[in-house]
């Protein structure tokens, strides 16, 4: 009787497994114990490392180093894909303006990479400027592979033997050429960023320091420095007077300025320091301690957005520019390019699109006019402002827009504009004609990339 009872139920079964239903039921618990079956023989293995290795490589070339050092610590195999010196060189260059091939006195670009963190921002900015007292401070910023070095020098010019010139149309104006030859100071580095101890495998670099303390020639003279990053706060409530870059510069990201002493709040950590500025503090003393005095100068350095200074085609004249300032000698200034009103269609007759407004600021100044502080404006160089195109000599082709120049007494008091014109020589060159004072001065563009060669 059970045994036909059980050839019954063996019956019955196959029946119901005949149905269409009950069939594609069976189907998906197979499917699922299979897949059951396959995670318990991968658990013990991820799936990206059975990715070809060129994948997962593309895959890491996005991750920033911060990601590239979480993955390493999730598996053996995941650490050594992260450690490839492919990607940590690829970091490296991505802040430098010429890429480098090998990692110079560095075992890896790892190393190097460790090595500066988290300075690279400096060299990637490249121009930096600051906030001394009238005069302001320019420099360049960049990174030397054969001392695997980060440094910065201060930008200088020297005028030359001027010689005089007649302007035909104007011949009691006075006139003097101006080619000055533009260099860094190489003698005496302003920010010097080096690993005393290239060939360790950490860095000193790799523990956090809002202020580090910077290794330099001067220190044999008893003058000592140290590099302070800036805290990047919500400074919206401060006073504009207070903050750098000045307000006349174009920025989104502007800092505490150190004032009279006081030092403002210092980021906590990596997270919190801004990208677009730093400090450097300088003291002297002549005792064994070399600790900061309370009188410590502390300087601050803000850099600028490269579509201040990048020229266009639609904005030619933008950039970094040095002028002749008679008495006070060369000084340095941006030239931003504005765009034209809408009912201005601009002049091409010349090859080169001129409209547009152009605001002269200085990034280093004089006690009259200081840095940070407009030294001309026009407010439009398109048909609007053309006052003629000059057809005498040394400016014979030229054209000449109306503009307004800055001017000053001493300690910046009792400023004003005066009426003036600028000859837009080329987008190299311009002179500014001070009709007031019968005197022409010469400004020429910098070409930052090349001094930033090594």
């Amino acid at each position: 009787m059970a045994d036909v009872i059980s050839s019954n139920k063996v019956s019955g079964l196959e029946s119901l497994a005949s149905l269409p239903g009950l069939r594609k039921h069976q189907q998906y618990m197979d499917n699922i114990l299979h897949e059951q079956q396959w995670t318990k023989t991968t658990h013990s293995s991820s799936i990206i490392d059975k990715l070809p290795a060129e994948i997962l490589h593309y895959i890491l070339s996005f991750l920033s180093p911060h990601d590239l050092a979480r993955v390493s610590v999730t598996c053996r195999a995941l650490e050594e894909h992260a450690s490839n010196d492919l990607l940590w060189a690829r970091l490296v260059n991505s802040n430098l303006p010429f890429p480098i091939h090998d990692p110079g006195p560095f075992e890896s670009f790892r190393r190097l990479y460790l090595a500066h963190l988290p300075y690279w921002f400096i060299p990637k900015n490249k121009i930096w400027f600051a906030d001394n007292e009238h005069t302001g401070n320019l420099i360049l910023a960049r990174y030397d592979n054969r001392r695997g070095v980060i440094e910065a020098y201060r930008l200088i010019a020297d005028r030359g033997s001027p010689e005089f010139q007649v302007w035909e149309a104007h011949p009691d104006v006075m006139i003097q050429s101006f080619h000055p030859t533009v260099s860094l100071w190489l003698d005496d580095p302003v920010l010097l960023l080096k690993d005393l101890e290239p060939s360790e495998s950490t860095s000193e670099c790799q523990t956090w320091m809002a202020e580090r303390k910077m290794h330099m020639p001067a220190e044999a003279n008893h003058l000592f420095n140290s590099l302070l990053l800036c805290s990047n706060q919500d400074t919206h409530e401060q006073n504009q007077l207070n903050l750098w870059p000045p307000p006349n510069i174009p920025s989104e990201n502007r800092v505490v300025r150190s004032i009279l002493g006081a030092d403002p709040s210092d980021p906590e950590s990596w997270s919190e320091a801004s990208q677009e500025a730093f400090r450097i503090r300088r003291w002297t003393n002549f005792r064994l301690m070399i600790s900061p005095g309370q009188n410590s100068a502390m300087i601050t350095y803000s850099t600028l957005d490269p579509d201040l200074y990048t020229p266009t085609r639609e904005k030619p004249y933008q950039g970094v520019w040095v002028g002749d300032y008679s008495a006070h000698g060369c000084e340095f200034l941006l030239i931003i390019q504005g765009d034209p009103s809408d009912d201005n269609e601009g002049d091409s007759t010349t090859g080169t699109v001129q409209r547009g407004s152009l605001h002269a600021i200085k990034l280093t100044g004089d006690p009259n006019v200081p840095r940070g502080e407009t030294t001309f404006i026009s407010g439009d160089i398109g048909p609007k402002g053309l006052i003629k195109v000059e057809t005498e000599e040394p400016f014979k082709g030229s054209r000449i827009v109306r503009a307004n120049g800055h001017v000053a007494g001493l300690g910046f008091h009792d400023d004003t504009y005066i009426s003036s014109q600028l000859i837009l020589v080329s987008t190299e060159y311009i002179a500014h004609y001070w009709q007031e004072m019968g005197h022409i001065s010469y400004y020429r563009r910098v070409d930052i990339n090349n001094l930033l060669q090594i």
